[in-house]
């Protein structure tokens, strides 16, 4: 590979963690410094939208916000990050108190638990999906594991497409629509490691490896 081409390996888990510095950081950032500024000092504020109508502490100013912009952004951010769930089922294996949506620090509501840690444990499988088009792109050899891997995951997202194709009701359809998008999203992204096993084999076959020299 060039020394100047940026790696997809490095680039597709930055940018993950730019779309949460983008749709999750950035507005807590936001909503908490308008509503200090609002605050001008005082020990409290009125925070007043439509019919919801509150008094915040200033001191849970943060905490506030951190609520308010991660709850609306959980299944988003579930959605982008979607092999993540695995992660996270491994997580509530080790705990005998995991609610049904899976184990969260009790001092954070789900939503906001799902929104800031599932792009972190998505990491793992962003960079393999680049490794997966460093190869193909750039005809680098993975190890037989990585792409096994990425074979599995994709083999997992069309089973869970081809179930979405059963007869179900129409509300049901309607409520899965962001996860049947985000399944065939990553079954895109996870099928680059069984195209690049196969671009592998048929370079193997091409172009066997040369037989050590045994003369003397």
């Amino acid at each position: 590979m060039r020394e100047d081409r940026i790696s997809f390996s490095h680039l597709l888990p930055v940018v993950d963690l730019a779309l949460l510095v983008l749709l999750v950081i950035v507005p807590i950032t936001l909503t908490s410094v308008h509503l200090y500024q609002a605050s001008k000092g005082a020990t409290q504020i009125h925070i007043h939208s439509g019919q919801f109508e509150m008094s915040l502490p200033r001191d849970q100013i943060v905490p506030w916000a951190i609520r308010a912009e991660t709850m609306p952004k959980a299944r988003i951010m579930m959605a982008i990050n979607l092999p993540g769930t695995l992660v996270q089922k491994l997580i509530s294996l080790s705990s005998r108190t995991s609610s049904p949506g899976g184990w969260h620090p009790q001092a954070l509501a789900l939503e906001t638990w799902q929104a800031l840690v599932f792009p972190f444990f998505a990491l793992p499988f962003w960079w393999l999906v680049g490794c997966g088009l460093d190869a193909l792109l750039n005809k680098e050899r993975l190890h037989w594991s990585l792409l096994l891997t990425g074979t599995l995951l994709f083999g997992l997202c069309v089973a869970a497409l081809i179930s979405f194709c059963f007869p179900m009701p129409a509300a049901d359809r309607i409520d899965l629509a962001l996860w049947i998008r985000s399944f065939a999203g990553w079954t895109v992204g996870f099928v680059i490691l069984p195209i690049a096993w196969i671009a592998q084999w048929i370079r193997q076959r091409r172009n066997p490896p040369a037989s050590p020299d045994t003369s003397f």
